[in-house]
């Protein structure tokens, strides 16, 4: 079981990373779906290589929609053959986001990206010299297109995200249309059809008050791009 106190650093396990380095985004294709939900890192327990468990992320990396339609949740973190600490490593951040009661029919519209393209262990407010250096220009570019691409897209993400990209916008010259300090309240920005959004990050116990006006945020958001809602 994970220590008490795990420190921060890029997660050890070269398979996971070798999987995030090939396919750094959980859930659809990031350029495929319209609702991104944007994150630091993925954490993950420094033991899930060395447990059968394993089999599942395996199975979620190579098909997140496919994982979704199978064990009807919407990450492997969520299954009841979850071996870990249930309160640390992404857990979390994943049950909160189970409370919006998205099913299914959601799984093609919606991916999770990270600032990181690689997985990690502990929390990045341990080291964030070392968060910063584990970043990938390349990676950070293809994220920033996302923005621009205007392709539809609604883009959600939360204030300590934003200020880490803030971070990245001096070190390497990506998110130019960010302020130079995020104005206070709910920061919103339209980028042609695509829009940014500010929420509480999924793992803190705020975000609990702002699920429904989520939920309500993405129904309508799907409602106007399909003519309905996903799961009619």
């Amino acid at each position: 079981m994970q220590s008490q106190n795990m420190e921060f650093q890029a997660h050890t396990s070269e398979k996971l990373t070798d999987l995030f380095l090939r396919r750094p985004y959980q859930g659809n294709v990031p350029e495929l779906s319209k609702i991104v939900f944007l994150s630091s890192d993925a954490n993950y327990s420094p033991e899930i290589t060395n447990n059968n468990f394993f089999r599942f992320i395996l199975e979620y990396q190579k098909d997140g929609v496919a994982f979704w339609e199978k064990y009807g949740v919407h990450h492997p973190f969520l299954i009841d053959e979850y071996p870990f600490n249930k309160t640390k490593s992404g857990r979390p951040f994943h049950n909160n986001f189970r409370r919006l009661g998205l099913d299914s029919s959601y799984a093609k519209y919606i991916s999770f990206v990270e600032l990181l393209d690689r997985p990690t262990i502990g929390n990045k407010s341990e080291n964030r010299a070392l968060f910063y250096k584990l970043a990938n220009q390349q990676h950070l570019e293809r994220i920033d297109r996302l923005f621009n691409d205007s392709d539809d897209r609604l883009i959600f993400t939360s204030g300590s995200v934003l200020k880490d990209m803030l971070v990245f916008k001096k070190q390497f010259g990506v998110f130019t249309w960010l302020p130079e300090k995020i104005p206070a309240g709910q920061y919103v920005k339209r980028f042609g059809t695509n829009e940014l959004r500010e929420i509480y990050h999924f793992s803190s116990s705020h975000i609990h008050r702002q699920i429904k006006e989520i939920r309500n945020i993405i129904d309508d958001w799907l409602e106007e791009l399909i003519g309905d809602r996903p799961r009619f």
